[in-house]
């Protein structure tokens, strides 16, 4: 089996990205993707459109992974020339390819768009590269081996939409890493998301988990603030598995009473999966807003919903005919106590929720916190009932 050393480094070519135009989620994204391959990220990097600077990002990547992902400039405009520049860099000549020039004709014409002869920029690749389909647009990708100054890297060069990434990556790259990692010592890693204590007391708790006689275990341990959590992250190699076992039972013991969720579960998409086909309820007057922005990606997966909220509560009663909903109230004037209120099915429950940080500077956490705790409080009961 072979160790999880191979590192990945994915370099975003654009100036809307380096002048804050765009976010460059591409990066992120992909180094998602990569995990569950056992590839690590070493390096996200991004450069304008530059021709020098591309050439000195591409040798810096070489120097630094195995596998290199290019994002951003394969259109049919001038300033669309990541192509040339790798046909320069690998020393590989460019071929026109009849099928991509096929492919961008009919996807023009069958949405009655012309057909215009700078389009044919989008059909040149490197000789010996992979094209790589790109169903959701008229740039195709393409893939091929390198060989650089550091030694042969595998190159994939993608278009800078999203969909089109994500388009091109399930139908070729997903598969092709399938089969190259099928031996490597993938890592692993364990999270812990925990509610109502600060991140130093969540270290407290979990560091004296690694005491002991470990010296073959090679692991990572990190801590991440994303409010209203603290998330723990374990990181092993899965040939360490047994060993890492012990370790994980310890850090579940010690975090049992703050962890929330765990291993990366997102509690929107679980809430949204549970009620998005029915008819459904939102009341808030406690969060200022957070519930809903928790949920604003998901609304649209509903048939039909309502939002109300507000900072202060109602008197009246909103329940009345309602079949499936969710409501938070506040208890105190301090928001340090509220109610959370729910019916899905004809399943109901009402629970009591007390916040930790109680200090008068952190009402705003303690609006997320009641948000988060919400939502989660809805699926436990739902699915446990």
């Amino acid at each position: 089996m072979k160790k999880g050393s191979k590192k990945a480094t994915i370099l975003g070519v654009g100036t809307e990205l380096t002048t804050g135009q765009i976010t460059n989620k591409n990066a992120s994204w992909i180094s998602d993707k990569l995990i569950p391959f056992g590839l690590e990220t070493a390096m996200q990097l991004t450069v304008p459109d530059d021709r020098a600077l591309i050439l000195k990002a591409l040798d810096y990547c070489a120097q630094n992974s195995d596998y290199i992902f290019v994002t951003g400039g394969l259109g049919p405009t001038s300033d669309d020339f990541t192509r040339d520049l790798i046909s320069e860099w690998s020393k590989k000549k460019m071929q026109f390819d009849e099928k991509s020039w096929q492919s961008i004709q009919v996807r023009m014409t069958s949405r009655n768009l012309p057909v215009k002869d700078i389009q044919k920029q989008q059909c040149y690749f490197p000789e010996g590269a992979v094209v790589l389909n790109n169903s959701q647009g008229t740039a195709n990708g393409f893939q091929m081996e390198v060989e650089t100054t550091h030694g042969l890297k595998d190159v994939f060069i993608l278009p800078g939409p999203p969909k089109e990434i994500e388009a091109i990556w399930s139908e070729s790259i997903a598969k092709w890493l399938f089969v190259e990692t099928q031996l490597f010592d993938k890592k692993l890693t364990k999270a812990w998301d925990t509610l109502g204590l600060p991140e130093s007391e969540v270290a407290e708790m979990v560091e004296p988990c690694f005491e002991g006689r470990w010296p073959d275990l090679k692991y990572d341990v990190g801590y991440r603030v994303h409010h209203p959590y603290v998330e723990v992250k374990f990181s092993y190699y899965k040939s360490q598995e047994n060993f890492a076992k012990a370790i994980v039972e310890k850090i579940d013991k010690v975090l049992e009473k703050a962890t929330a969720l765990k291993n990366f579960a997102d509690i929107t998409q679980a809430f949204a999966k549970l009620t998005s086909n029915a008819e459904f309820g939102f009341y808030d007057f406690v969060s200022g807003g957070f519930l809903h922005h928790r949920l604003s990606n998901e609304l649209k997966k509903y048939k039909n919903w309502v939002w109300k909220e507000s900072q202060q509560p109602l008197d009246t009663d909103f329940f009345a005919h309602e079949e499936n909903f969710i409501a938070l109230f506040p208890q105190d004037e301090n928001l340090e106590r509220a109610v959370v209120m729910g019916n899905f099915n004809g399943q109901s429950f009402t629970v009591e929720l007390e916040a930790s940080l109680k200090s008068p500077l952190m009402i705003e956490r303690r609006k997320q916190y009641f948000a988060e705790m919400a939502l989660i409080t809805f699926v436990k009961n739902v699915t446990n009932a």
